[in-house]
């Protein structure tokens, strides 16, 4: 009975198997076409050269618009076309044993936008400014707006002065529009205005005019207005400029911290820090206070510098929540920090003997209203730091002492550290021409990373788990309340739809502060390791994951998933094996060389 058992066991493992085997013989032998890019119908595309992408069976042979092009083993092609029409037509077309299969999709390129001037001679179209503007002494009020061609056109500022004369654009300067005009006023001392509209005016006749009013108010400030950060998640940002990862911030800037608020364009409140520097802020953080205040400042009191076993604390007397900012140096390495509105009164410093990873705190008055703080460290490299306001307006720098290593064979030996799984949930990522996403390329290398970390002895938190949504401000929280000592993000690379997928290719590794290069130039060295090729060690990168002060933290970008030999090498669990493990030498290597090392019993042999 038991012979015939397994031999009734064997044949249902056979006939699985050759089932199996079935299966795929009947899936290598069947054409299909997913198209990747373009991902809909229709695509409305202003440019003039498009990246396709699709994928069929590794087998067959594959057209784009009646020309062969290659089909890689993963099944991938792409090309880019042409897209110099009003609609561009794309053919795609795969053929294998006889049989064939054809889609077509389309490029629209848009559609000027072009005012109705038979009944409106002044358009609502290419006004500005677009939104409420407020500016002071010495700058200036930039209109324009789009209307007849050839005419006299001025405008108002309603309540204050009339009829400013506005010039008529070359068509060339403004993407080919006519009838744009435009015009300037110059803020002068004294002048005041408060919430007043705009009136723009085309010449009607001898003595009348075509009016439109503006949606937006101007006002033009005397003298700053003092208002407070109401939200937990405020920023500074450099200037109004802005791309894909957001404008360049200045950093975080903690609620209840006050502001000399100067000036308000494009959503964004002008921020006066000192006599020479300006920053701006989103208008939502912030609540004014009162039009009546004197601009916010301090004197410093006397500073204290003191320590526990995990960290440094500097802290800083003041009479007010102030702004601040803070960078860092390497080679030596250092922590400034900026206090603005701050005037000296620090008549002596204290510091005690627990300070252990403080070498020196210095000051200096750099101008009459920004106070400068220059804290040494005591080691080659900051492992991250935290600066907001404590009890009333005493300013707390804390700053994390490097890890202590129980183990120079395995160094990653109880220590924490945060890896992080790019994207996730409806946030697919790039595309590869396979059809691979990188939400789920991003996971499986940081499964991968998770399970060799432990086997190092390290404990690993993950930002996400799963193919969920983890918002970034979360990743930061988890990071933080797991009290992990650094954090790696895992991507996979793309190029835009403008550029050929075959051209670029590498690896690269991204960082923001300069105190985190170290970390993110050892990641580069790991990751070209592997053969890729070199795309670049990136600094002061605007990458959310990347602006955390308070601990360590690199982006990998593992390689181009829009390229498709590239792709071929992320979605192979061996290659990712590598990636991993190249990650976590790499991790071994920053403890080794920035921690401090609790015994040497354990040095390997050279």
């Amino acid at each position: 009975m038991k012979q015939i058992g397994l031999l009734f066991l064997c044949c249902i493992i056979f006939s699985a198997v050759s089932l199996g085997q079935e299966m795929e013989e009947s899936e290598s032998d069947s054409l299909y076409l997913n198209i990747i890019i373009p991902e809909q119908d229709t695509v409305i595309y202003p440019f003039s050269r498009y990246r396709v992408a699709a994928n069929t069976n590794p087998n067959a042979v594959a057209y784009i618009n009646g020309k062969k092009v290659k089909v890689y083993s993963s099944g991938a092609f792409i090309t880019m076309i042409d897209h110099d029409a009003d609609t561009t037509d794309i053919i795609f077309s795969v053929e294998m044993n006889g049989e064939s299969l054809s889609d077509t999709m389309m490029l629209v390129r848009p559609a000027p936008e072009e005012p109705d001037l038979s009944k409106n001679v002044i358009s609502d179209l290419m006004v500005e400014p677009r939104s409420d503007t407020w500016l002071e002494p010495g700058e200036a009020l930039h209109v324009q707006f789009q209307g007849k061609p050839g005419e006299d056109a001025y405008f108002n500022i309603n309540g204050f002065t009339d009829n400013i004369k506005m010039e008529e654009v070359s068509p060339r300067l403004v993407g080919g529009k006519k009838g744009v005009y435009r015009g300037t006023y110059y803020v002068k001392d004294g002048d005041i205005v408060k919430d007043a509209a705009i009136t723009f005016k085309i010449k009607k006749g001898l003595l009348g005019y075509h009016k439109r009013e503006s949606t937006f108010k101007v006002s033009f400030l005397p003298e700053p207005i003092v208002g407070e950060v109401i939200a937990d998640d405020a920023y500074l940002n450099v200037g109004l400029g802005t791309d894909r990862l957001g404008g360049t911030k200045y950093g975080s800037i903690p609620e209840g911290v006050k502001l000399n608020i100067s000036g308000m364009q494009q959503g964004m409140y002008k921020v006066r820090l000192s006599e020479s520097l300006d920053a701006w802020i989103p208008s939502r953080f912030v609540e004014l206070t009162g039009d009546d205040l004197e601009p916010v400042s301090s004197l410093t009191g006397n500073i204290r510098v003191s320590g526990s076993s995990s960290h440094d604390l500097i802290r800083v007397t003041l009479s007010e929540k102030l702004p601040f900012i803070s960078t860092q140096e390497i080679d030596p390495n250092k922590i400034i920090v900026d206090i603005f509105g701050a005037t000296s009164n620090t008549n002596w410093k204290i510091k005690y003997l627990t300070s252990e990873g403080i070498e020196s705190v210095d000051w200096e008055q750099v101008e009459n209203d920004r106070f400068r703080l220059i804290i040494k460290l005591n080691n080659t490299q900051n492992w991250g730091y935290s600066i907001d306001y404590g009890w009333g307006s005493i300013l707390d720098i804390r700053i994390k002492r490097p890890p202590t290593l129980t183990s120079v064979i395995k160094p990653l030996t109880g220590r924490v550290i945060a890896v992080d799984a790019g994207h996730g949930g409806s946030n697919n990522g790039s595309l590869g021409a396979a059809g691979f996403q990188e939400k789920e390329v991003t996971l499986q290398i940081s499964e991968l990373l998770k399970a060799k970390l432990e086997e190092a002895g390290a404990e690993v938190v993950m930002t996400r788990t799963d193919d969920s949504y983890v918002y970034m401000s979360e990743r930061k929280e988890i990071t933080l309340d797991n009290n992990a000592d650094l954090l790696v993000s895992i991507h996979t690379n793309s190029i835009g739809y403008g550029s050929n997928p075959l051209d670029i290719t590498g690896t690269g590794s991204f960082y923001k502060h300069i105190a985190f290069k170290p970390l993110a130039e050892i990641m580069y060295n790991r990751m070209t390791s592997l053969g890729l090729d070199d795309y670049g060690l990136t600094g002061s990168f605007n990458f959310t994951l990347n602006a955390p002060i308070e601990f360590p933290n690199v982006l990998v970008e593992t390689a181009f998933i829009s390229n498709p030999e590239e792709e071929i090498l992320l979605t192979d669990t061996d290659f990712q094996h590598k990636i991993a493990e190249q990650i976590v030498a790499g991790l071994e290597q920053f403890y080794l060389e920035h921690s401090f090392i609790e015994s040497v019993s354990e040095m390997p042999e050279k």
